[in-house]
């Protein structure tokens, strides 16, 4: 499925939220991140995800926004 940037954006926000969402309601610390695979897996996942979303935003987008380029 091809999103538009607009969707695309929208997925980042979404992921984003709910991971840190997850990470407050959870009280999921640095600590337990680097001692437990699972939520090493938990939090990644979603990362990977946003991280797909933000590299196919179109080159026209991302030249509009180069304040986000990190």
């Amino acid at each position: 499925m091809k999103y538009s940037d607009q969707q695309r954006i929208q997925k980042i926000y979404e992921y984003g939220s709910k991971l840190l969402g997850y990470i407050t309601v959870n009280n999921i610390t640095k600590e337990s991140l680097l001692e437990d695979f699972s939520l090493q897996w938990l939090v990644t996942t979603p990362l990977y995800n946003i991280g797909e979303h933000a590299y196919y935003l179109s080159n026209e987008y991302k030249t509009e926004h180069d304040e986000a380029d990190g």
